[in-house]
């Protein structure tokens, strides 16, 4: 037993020092799992950074998606408009082939 300022405080047995150092290395060893688990968990495959990246690519891939689609809609429109309307079918010919009228003459600049 042991008085300390008028308090009772009792005796606690000190440790055999094996059980000291097994403590000491369970603690040490568990410390450095965890430093593993950490750093793997954001630097790893599928981490915090791998998945930011992801994130980042998934998001460029779907504004590609977006761009595509919509340039896929305009060719749609332009192809309907070349089957149905003669005079940008003349202009298509006209413009890209150099096809002209007859009693016309081009003027090249």
């Amino acid at each position: 037993m042991l008085l300390v300022l008028g308090r009772y405080t009792p005796m606690i047995p000190k440790k055999p020092q094996s059980v000291q150092k097994t403590a000491r290395f369970l603690r040490h060893t568990l410390v450095m799992v965890l430093f593993v688990l950490v750093v793997m968990g954001l630097f790893g495959k599928r981490g915090l950074y791998d998945l930011r990246r992801m994130r980042n690519e998934n998001q460029r891939l779907s504004q590609e998606i977006h761009e595509t689609r919509q340039q896929n809609e305009a060719l749609k429109n332009q192809i309907i408009a070349l089957q149905k309307d003669p005079q940008e079918q003349e202009h298509i010919i006209r413009r890209f082939l150099g096809y002209i009228k007859p009693h016309e003459t081009v003027i090249e600049f």
